[in-house]
C-alpha cells in the first residue's frame, strides 16, 4: 500500500500543512542570491538666490476699503438711473393744481396813478413840461391817494405733461368793500409810454364780471378779441403773459382769482402778490370810461372808447368841480 506523500496527504482535517516538497530549494536559491540594496540620495539642497517667497495675501484693510468702494459705485449706479427714468415713470400731468398766477407791479418807477376827488383844488396844479414833473407828482400825493393800477400777471402751466389747462375768468374777490367818495384816476407818466409789451386787459374788481381783453390797447403785441373775456388755454410748461389794469366803484381790498379747468377738474387758483399782500384799490367814478393824465403841463382829460361810453369828450376842470362834461 502507498501512503500519500507532502501535500498530497490528505489528514482528517482537510490538507497538510507542511511545506511543499520544493520548499528547500528555493529557501537554498535565496542563500545563493546577493542581496541588492538600493543606494540612497543625499538630501537636495537649494541656494538662497533662488528661493522664491510664497504669495503675500492682501491685508485685511485693503480689501474691506475694495469692498467699500465697490457697494459705492453700485449705489451711484442705481441713484443715477433711477433719477433718469423718475420724471418719465412719474410725469407730472395737468391738473387745477398745476396753474401758477404770479402778479408783479408793472413799470411801477415810471408810471404812477392817484385817485383825485372831485372838489380838489386843480386850479393850484403846477404847470411843467411835456410829462409828469416830480412837483406834479407830489401834489397828486398830497390831494389824492396813490395806488397801483397795473399788473404784470404771468400764468404757467407748471405740469410735465397731460393735457392743456383752460383759464378764464378772472376776477376780484373782496375782503372788504366800502363806499368811496367821489374821485377820478389821474395818472402821470414820468417817462413816456413805453409801449405795450404783453396782453392788456382790464379788470373792475368789485363788478362781478370777469377780466376782459382791453380795445384802447390791443395793439401788436394783443392777439386776444378785443373786449371779449380773458381766457387762455396753456399746455404743459406754456405761459401766457398779461398786463392787468385794475379799478373798482367802491374802496377794494381783496385778491384777484382765476378760474381754471383740467377736464372734469375744475378750480379757483388765487393770485400770488408781493409778500401776499392784499391788493387796494380806491374806489372812481366812470372807471372804465375817463382818464385824466398830465400831458403838457396840465390835467387833460381822456375818454377811453368801449361801448359802454356815454360820452366822447371830456374836461378836466369841469370834472373835478363836479360839473357835468
Amino acid at each position: 500500500m502507498v501512503e500519500p506523500r507532502g501535500h498530497d496527504a490528505i489528514g482528517p482535517g482537510g490538507p497538510l500543512t507542511g511545506p511543499p516538497h520544493n520548499a528547500v530549494a528555493l529557501a537554498q536559491q535565496d542563500e545563493a542570491v546577493p542581496a541588492v540594496t538600493a543606494a540612497s540620495s543625499p538630501p537636495a539642497t537649494v541656494s538662497p538666490e533662488n528661493t522664491v517667497p510664497p504669495p503675500s495675501r492682501p491685508s485685511l484693510w485693503k480689501s474691506k476699503v475694495a469692498r467699500i468702494w465697490a457697494v459705492i459705485v453700485a449705489l451711484v449706479t442705481v441713484i443715477t438711473s433711477v433719477v433718469s427714468i423718475w420724471p418719465i415713470i412719474f410725469k407730472d400731468e395737468s391738473s387745477a393744481q398745476s396753474l401758477k398766477v404770479i402778479m408783479k407791479p408793472f413799470r411801477s418807477d415810471a408810471v404812477s396813478h392817484f385817485a383825485l376827488p372831485v372838489g380838489s383844488p386843480v386850479e393850484t396844479f403846477p404847470s411843467g413840461g411835456r410829462l409828469c414833473s416830480a412837483e406834479q407828482e407830489q401834489w397828486l400825493q398830497q390831494h389824492g391817494v396813490r395806488f397801483q393800477r397795473d399788473y404784470l400777471v404771468e400764468l404757467r402751466n407748471s405740469a410735465g405733461g397731460g393735457g392743456s389747462l383752460a383759464v378764464g375768468n378772472v376776477h376780484g374777490v373782496a375782503d372788504s368793500s366800502t363806499p368811496a367818495a367821489a374821485a377820478y384816476i389821474v395818472e402821470c407818466d414820468k417817462f413816456g409810454d413805453g409801449g405795450v409789451v404783453a396782453e392788456p386787459a382790464r379788470l373792475l374788481l368789485d363788478s362781478g364780471e370777469g377780466a376782459f381783453f382791453d380795445k384802447s390797447l390791443l395793439g401788436p403785441a394783443g392777439t386776444g378779441q378785443p373786449n371779449s373775456p380773458l381766457a387762455y388755454n396753456l399746455r404743459p410748461g406754456e405761459t401766457g403773459q398779461i398786463v392787468l389794469t385794475l379799478s373798482a366803484l367802491s374802496d377794494f381790498d381783496g385778491e384777484v382769482r382765476v378760474s381754471v379747468a383740467a377736464g372734469d377738474d375744475t378750480s379757483e387758483v388765487t393770485a400770488a402778490t408781493a409778500q401776499n399782500e392784499p391788493l387796494h384799490v380806491p374806489g372812481v367814478l366812470s372807471p372804465r370810461t375817463i382818464l385824466v393824465k398830465v400831458e403838457d403841463g396840465v390835467l387833460r382829460c381822456h375818454v377811453i372808447p368801449n361801448a359802454s361810453a356815454q360820452t366822447t369828450t371830456c374836461d378836466a376842470q369841469d370834472l373835478f368841480q363836479g360839473k357835468k362834461s
